[in-house]
């Protein structure tokens, strides 16, 4: 008798331990502690786990799936770390890079992916072998798809106040989106090899210069249109002058049948003389002070196409040295192309800012020979769009 109920009550607590485990086990997999996690129509799978700790270089892997057919957006994001001297770099499949210094931070707050797409990532962390750090990687859906043109290029890239170059010297690196007031508002713009600037729009292919204080877009053309020109004939202002015409009929020819998505903008036309009758306070301002600006301190031309100045070839990241490593430079660009800006008069003669064919700023030549013509146009606020902004995934408008 004592026999039977030993059996019954190592029976009974055999059962009761293979309950809890199998309830733990479940219990595991529904937790945001999973693993694998579905969150509405993605899944994220966190091949090395959602939560890190570790020491020196390491990497981690996650992947996202949309199993939906339509676009879905998602957020990356670095909660609860530990760390004091680590940086990271994420990469993906589809050619997303981001690198910073390692803090609980938003990664990324608005990556799109396609229907039925997989994106596989890593993080890579560098630090010293006795740097200890930890911290939990978190991917969710985005329920609210904003996804005009300013809120996907404020999704994916992180917005600085300063470059890592001074203005003047020739910007090199990828210095992402910095923050700068223009004449209406404030502005965000590209500085340096920038490789996720790109935009295709009307047949072309163009890269973004900047959004402007009231949210439209500013576009150059990657290249310059076939015409080339004199900037002026008796009159050396844009409204008046030979570049302006041809940019018209330029226009008129290529993107008339696009113009709802193309805004009126006030281009900044600065031609005005400073005291010593030769020289610009253009030329005062960037080559003796290395001080461009957003706000325009001549006359405003309300156009649909225009020209860059010469103080958004600078903070773009131009000098009066050769960059081939920055976004404005494009190796197929064989002829210097002219600014908006003056640089000085001299025996008559006007000489607008150029940029060359190798990068730098210019005011050595006379605006009546013949130069390259580089449009430049801005997009409405409103307009939505998709990609990544890669050379290979450009920018798009979809409505």
């Amino acid at each position: 008798m004592r026999f039977k109920s030993l059996l019954f009550i190592i029976f009974v607590a055999i059962i009761l331990t293979s309950s809890v485990g199998v309830g733990y086990l479940f219990y595991h997999k529904i937790t945001d502690d999973s693993d694998i996690v579905v969150d509405g129509e993605i899944t994220i799978n966190y091949l090395s786990g959602k939560t890190f700790k570790l020491s020196g270089n390491q990497k981690i892997a996650f992947s996202v799936t949309n199993n939906d057919n339509e676009q879905k957006y998602y957020y990356i994001q670095l909660k609860d770390v530990y760390a004091e001297d680590v940086s990271y770099e994420l990469s993906s499949s589809d050619n997303l890079e981001i690198s910073d210094n390692l803090k609980s931070d938003i990664i990324s707050n608005q990556v799109s992916i396609n229907g039925n797409e997989t994106v596989n990532y890593t993080i890579t962390f560098k630090a010293n072998d006795k740097e200890t750090y930890s911290g939990t990687i978190q991917v969710g859906l985005k329920n609210n798809e904003n996804d005009t043109f300013i809120d996907v290029l404020l999704a994916n890239n992180k917005v600085g106040d300063a470059g890592i170059t001074l203005n003047g010297e020739v910007a090199t690196l990828d210095e992402g989106l910095l923050k700068k007031d223009d004449d209406l508002g404030v502005a965000y713009y590209f500085r340096g090899n920038t490789l996720n600037n790109n935009f295709s729009f009307a047949g072309l292919n163009w890269k973004i210069v900047k959004i402007n204080g009231d949210g439209s877009v500013k576009v150059v053309l990657d290249g310059l249109i076939e015409e080339i020109g004199k900037y002026y004939d008796t009159d050396y202002s844009f409204s008046n002058s030979l570049i302006k015409q041809r940019l018209d009929n330029w226009y008129n020819s290529y993107l008339s049948l696009y113009a709802d998505y193309i805004a009126y903008y006030k281009y900044c036309n600065d031609y005005i003389l400073d005291s010593d009758g030769i020289n610009m306070v253009g030329y005062n301002r960037i080559i003796k002070d290395k001080i461009p600006n957003y706000v325009c301190l001549g006359d405003l031309v309300n156009s649909k196409v225009g020209l860059l100045t010469v103080d958004e070839v600078m903070l773009a990241g131009g000098s009066n040295k050769d960059n081939k490593s920055y976004y404005l430079y494009n190796e197929n660009i064989k002829l210097s192309y002219y600014t908006m800006s003056g640089a000085s008069i001299n025996n008559g003669l006007y000489y607008p800012f150029m940029v060359t064919s190798n990068g730098a700023i210019d005011y050595s030549v006379s605006g009546n020979l013949l130069r390259g013509i580089r449009p430049v146009i801005n997009i409405i606020r409103n307009v939505k769009v998709n990609g990544t902004g890669t050379s290979s995934d450009p920018y798009k408008i979809i409505s």
